[in-house]
């Protein structure tokens, strides 16, 4: 890996933003002072575009944006460069998995054409600052009139990952189900991740992953740390991302983005 790297991206929830969901001066700081140096910079999310959009444009620097853990992928105007749905058939039969597999589960889709159609009963557990609107259905499946890129499961009184358990053998092929970075199971189309949104941001900006550095914190960051040419896990992160990371970061309301971003520039 070059001294400085070519491509830098930030996990929001957990990671660049406070537990309130805002972004502290601090970090903004860092974040424009490494983009000065030339390096691309990209936010990589479960969250979908509307609820990056703020952020985005608060950095003022950002190139790229990996929104639901890769399913779509923007430049930071919002302009769509890739989407990856499932099919009709694996929409309708993942959707049917769930509510046999998982008793009172609840469903919500994030379709292609940014809408988010929700059964009346899905809860959640989103962070404060995510503005979006849901349609609220009596029935999400029924209700879908276009492709879906992501499931969201409301598991009610199973665990999130006792739910993916539950499912992961009896998926419908090129489909899987695993942690969303929230509270809730997401089922999408195979090898879907930020690890591969982040190879298209990569290869459009000739660049190799080992010249690559990720910040993250949640399982939804696995695929990344994987790819990535450098990991740096947040102190509040998953043991798991803990045990992976080539660095490990002061936690997200302790400015840990910046203070490795200003180690990295004093360097």
């Amino acid at each position: 890996m070059s001294r400085f790297p070519e491509l830098i991206a930030f996990d929001l929830d957990g990671t660049l933003l406070r537990s309130d969901g805002s972004l502290s001066p601090r970090v903004r700081q860092a974040v424009r002072e490494v983009k000065n140096q030339g390096c691309v910079i990209a936010l990589s999310t479960g969250r979908p575009w509307r609820a990056v959009a703020e952020t985005a444009e608060c950095l003022g620097v950002v190139d790229y944006c990996v929104c639901l853990n890769g399913a779509s992928i923007h430049k930071s105007d919002g302009e769509l460069l890739k989407l990856t749905a499932m099919t009709e058939q694996q929409t309708r039969e993942s959707a049917q998995l769930a509510r046999r597999l998982i008793p009172g589960v609840a469903i919500a889709a994030d379709m292609a054409d940014g809408r988010h159609i929700w059964d009346e009963d899905f809860t959640h557990d989103f962070p404060s600052d995510f503005s979006i609107t849901p349609f609220r259905v009596p029935d999400a499946l029924l209700a879908l009139d276009g492709p879906v890129l992501t499931w969201l499961l409301d598991c009610k009184a199973v665990s999130p990952m006792k739910a993916i358990e539950a499912m992961s053998a009896w998926m419908p092929e090129g489909t899987e189900v695993r942690p969303s970075g929230l509270e809730t199971p997401e089922i999408v189309a195979s090898g879907v991740s930020k690890g591969t949104g982040l190879n298209e941001v990569a290869v459009i900006n000739a660049i190799d992953a080992s010249n690559a550095w990720v910040f993250g914190d949640g399982l939804n960051d696995l695929e990344m740390f994987l790819w990535a040419g450098h990991s740096v896990a947040m102190r509040n992160g998953h043991p798991k991302i803990l045990s992976m990371a080539a660095d490990i970061a002061p936690s997200h309301d302790e400015d840990g983005v910046a203070v490795v971003l200003e180690d990295l520039l004093a360097s």
